[in-house]
This record gives structure tokens, C-alpha cells and sequence, in this order.
């Protein structure tokens, strides 16, 4: 049975989504990047339209609450979801008496710079893992690169001060984030520890 135009069109929608969702599988995992908050598939809702469906996938999704991600999971429409997304701001609101909220306005100002440097293979860069620390902590002080293991592309270290600021997620950046281009999609990378030596008996 042919496919609808609707079906092959929402397949055409979701194929970014699915890429993310690659990306940020790998978060954490002892690459210096917080433990990821929920499983990847739990931060698409395939009911919204391709402005919010991945809309969680990034730095946001390190900021919501499991409860915030089974929320948004459930949503039945964009109005549903661009209320959620204005309560979700409110709540991360440090001083709701006072204008504006810099929580938010950090990420609204990070986020297009994420997405000018460091989209690639079709995904935002704020959706990326480089993106991702980026609009959580802001640029590193410095970012060096070393040659990796067997050959292949270059390892990019960034490296934050012991004494940066605490990040959108109310931590402090872990002092360094490693990354490596895997054929088109940048990743977290997970260096090898050195061997322990082992000094007499």
C-alpha cells in the first residue's frame, strides 16, 4: 500500500529530529558532560509540528525535570506547547517580580550563536553537543586540539576556569568537555585514561 504524501512529508520532518536524538545518545557518558536526564526518545513529541517537536532536544532538555519531559511528551498541539514553553521559562524565573528573565534571555541570545557555529549535517547547532555546552555555559576560556588515537579527526578540548560561573542548569561547567567529528555529526568524546603505573611490590 503506497505511502500518503502526509506519512513520507512527516518522515521528511523527523529525520533531523532523529539525527539530535543521535547526538545528545552520547551525552555525558564520562565525556565531562552531565548525565543526560531522560532517555533519548523521550524528548521528541511526534504530536507537535517540526517548530516544537524537538523542541526539549539540547541544552533545554538539561534544564527540564523528568516531569517537565513526560509533560511535554503528552502535548496535543503547537498552542499546547507554546504554553508550556512560557511556563517552563516562568519557572526558571530567578526573580519573577523583577522585568525580563535572564535565564532565558542567556538562552535566547547563546542559542542562534550555537546554531551559527556549530550546525551541521541538518541540525541545529543548539541541538549539538559543542551547541549544547555553549548555551549552557557560555564560551570556554580557552579550546585546544589534539591529534587523536589511531589517526582519524582531531580531538577538540574546551577548557573552563576552576572558578566560571555556574551554568542555565545552576552548576559550574566541568573544567574541560572533549568533542570529535564522526563522519558528519560532531560528538561527545570519551579519552582514554591513561594507564596506571604500578610502582614495586
Amino acid at each position: 500500500m503506497p505511502r500518503s504524501r502526509r506519512a513520507r512529508l512527516a518522515e521528511s520532518l523527523l529525520l533531523p529530529a532523529a539525527l539530535a536524538l543521535a547526538l545528545v545518545a552520547g551525552a555525558g557518558c564520562g565525556s565531562g558532560g552531565a548525565a543526560h536526564p531522560a532517555r533519548s526518545a523521550d524528548l521528541v513529541s511526534f504530536r507537535l509540528g517540526p517548530q516544537h517537536s524537538n523542541w526539549l532536544v539540547g541544552a533545554i532538555a538539561r534544564l527540564a525535570t523528568p516531569e517537565e519531559i513526560r509533560d511535554f511528551a503528552a502535548l496535543d498541539g503547537d498552542f499546547a506547547a507554546l504554553d508550556f514553553i512560557e511556563a517552563f521559562w516562568a519557572r526558571r524565573d530567578p526573580d519573577p517580580a523583577e522585568r525580563g528573565n535572564p535565564v532565558r534571555e542567556a538562552f535566547e541570545l547563546r542559542a542562534p550563536e550555537a546554531d551559527r557555529r556549530y550546525s551541521e549535517a541538518g541540525i541545529l547547532g543548539r541541538r549539538t553537543p559543542r551547541g549544547t555546552i555553549l548555551v549552557l555555559y557560555g564560551a570556554p576560556e580557552k579550546v585546544e586540539y589534539q591529534s587523536a588515537p589511531q589517526g582519524g579527526e582531531p580531538v577538540e578540548i574546551w577548557r573552563y576556569p576552576p572558578d566560571a560561573p555556574a551554568g542555565l542548569d545552576g552548576r559550574p561547567p566541568e573544567r574541560a568537555y572533549w568533542f570529535r567529528k564522526q563522519g558528519e555529526l560532531t560528538r561527545f568524546y570519551q579519552p582514554r585514561a591513561r594507564p596506571v603505573r604500578r610502582v614495586g611490590r
